[in-house]
């Protein structure tokens, strides 16, 4: 109900004028709700969630990646395995030097010098404090033939052998033989010495361009480091 404002008469709310007076009630005024812009709206709260898009690239996945690596390093460990085994196989060390095998004979080359001696020799590992370089071989008789080179500043191979003789001399060894002989169209020197304790010692050596290639052969009696085996590989000699 509402009360006209001229005479007070009660009149219902959807009355247009006063029943009493005939006052024209003015029209209500329609609340109109006020429309949202979605531009007024906070981003955050209107921000859609963007679709997943699936993965549709040729880019190998990490399992993928993994499974590759694993690959590369095994083939890279079989390589360095397989080149551990050869070298232990052909072996590096100076007393296993070149060698090629022909039916009963095999050649020494090292280059400069090569010789032939019978496959039944073994070559064995050996050492010379004086000579690191040197190579040992034993043969049936277990007599051992040692051969080495070095750089020499001796004037001459007679320079070298009085050298050696005053050594040996000196360690209580006697001069047996010493005597000129040919080696590959060039002199050499055979030299046989008795050891203090008895037994023998035999030097061959030859010299040119300064350098000095020896071959020293040890055993217990002078027909044991003369053998015919033993003579054939010191003939056998070859300076490139």
């Amino acid at each position: 109900m509402k009360k006209c404002p001229e005479c007070g008469n009660p009149s219902y709310d959807g009355a247009p004028v006063c029943g009493n007076c005939g006052y024209k009630f003015p029209k209500p005024k329609v609340a109109v709700r006020k429309r949202e812009s979605i531009f007024e709206q906070n981003p955050e709260q209107i921000q859609e969630e963007k679709p997943k898009v699936k993965k549709t690239s040729n880019e190998p996945s990490t399992i993928e990646i993994i499974k590759e690596k694993k690959l590369i390093i095994g083939a890279i460990l079989l390589v360095t395995l397989i080149v551990i085994c050869g070298i232990f196989l052909t072996g590096s060390n100076n007393n296993n030097g070149p060698t090629i095998q022909t039916g009963d004979i095999v050649e020494y080359n090292a280059g400069d010098f090569a010789f032939k001696y019978p496959a039944s020799w073994q070559k064995v590992n050996l050492t010379d404090s004086d000579h690191e370089t040197a190579i040992f071989f034993k043969n049936e008789n277990n007599t051992i033939i040692e051969h080495y080179n070095i750089t020499s500043s001796a004037s001459s191979l007679k320079d070298i052998n009085q050298n050696r003789i005053s050594l040996a001399i000196d360690n209580g060894d006697a001069l047996e033989l010493l005597e000129t002989i040919t080696l590959d169209g060039r002199n050499a020197s055979n030299i046989i010495l008795e050891n203090a304790d008895g037994n023998y010692t035999r030097y061959v050596s030859m010299f040119t361009d300064g350098k000095l290639y020896v071959f020293k052969v040890s055993g217990d009696s002078i027909n044991s480091i003369t053998s015919d085996s033993i003579n054939g590989v010191i003939n056998s000699a070859d300076i490139k």
